[in-house]
Formats: C-alpha cells, structure tokens, sequence
C-alpha cells in the first residue's frame, strides 16, 4: 500500500514525505482514472447515501383506520413501496373516527411519528347578513379534522313591524 506524504506548502498533514505506491496500485489508479474519464463527465458522482432520506430516518405515506388520539400510537399500513405496517405515535392532535384516511409519519431513529394527516374541507361562516326576507350567511373553505359530525344551533325569527 502507499504511503502518504506531500511537500504542497503549509497545512498540509502529511509532513515532507512524498506519495509512494507499489507498481500494482499505480496499475490499479490508471485503469479506475481511464475508466473514469471515458465515462460520462455530465453524471452525478458516486454516493452511498440516499439523496433525500439520511440514514437512520424516512417519512412514509400510510393509511389508519379509527379514532387517533393525541399521545397514543395506532398501526400505519405503508401504501407505496412495501405495505409492512408500524406503530406510529400522534404527538399532534385528537384526531376522531372518520374511517380509513391517509397520514405522513417520520421515522426518528426507531420510533415512528406522526407528521400529518388528511384533512377536510368545512364550509365555516365567517359573516352574516340580515335582509327583510332572509338571514344570509357567508362562509370560507377550511381544513378541518372530520366533517363527521356537526354542531348545530338555532337562531330565533321574530317578524317586526315597520310601524
């Protein structure tokens, strides 16, 4: 094997000694720069590491079944890839019974967490107006964690006189 060394100015660690290789690595480096720069110079370099995903982590897109509540874990079925399952803990919210929905969890070193989940869209009323033959309302599109179940009040009519 080689030993290291250089003379390339200050700061560089290997002191005074020059680089020094046996015939079959010099043969060896030749043929891997040959085969290198024959290759095709608008390629990425060679990595070992995932591009997105660091090692020891991973977000995956799965689906649960039932009522999720907030510092409880419930079994995510994965829904790309392999469709293994995991125990995934909700940090987040009381998320109800809506059936079978979708959710993104994380992997944070071994525990799976649950990162988000699928929403709804609510019609919410955010004005109101009174004319003498109606009471109007006018409402916004908002996520909302279940649709499922709604709350209803009542508002009293009086007919008024003009009189």
């Amino acid at each position: 094997m080689a030993t290291q060394g250089a003379n390339n100015g200050p700061g560089q660690g290997a002191g005074n000694q020059f680089v020094k290789f046996t015939r079959a690595s010099a043969q060896r480096i030749a043929s891997a720069v040959r085969t290198v720069e024959g290759g095709d110079r608008r390629q990425a370099p060679i990595t070992f590491d995932h591009p997105i995903i660091q090692p020891g982590s991973a977000i995956r897109t799965g689906t649960f079944t039932g009522a999720w509540g907030r510092q409880q874990t419930a079994v995510v079925t994965f829904v790309y890839g392999s469709t293994a399952t995991a125990s995934v803990h909700n940090d987040l919210i009381n998320l109800p019974n809506s059936g079978t929905r979708f959710c993104v969890v994380g992997r944070e070193g071994t525990a799976w967490r649950l990162i988000n989940w699928q929403w709804e869209i609510a019609h919410v009323p955010t004005a109101a107006e009174l004319t003498t033959t109606a009471l109007m309302f006018k409402t916004l599109p908002v996520g909302a964690v279940s649709t499922a179940s709604t709350i209803t009040f009542n508002i009293s009519v009086a007919s008024c006189s003009t009189t």
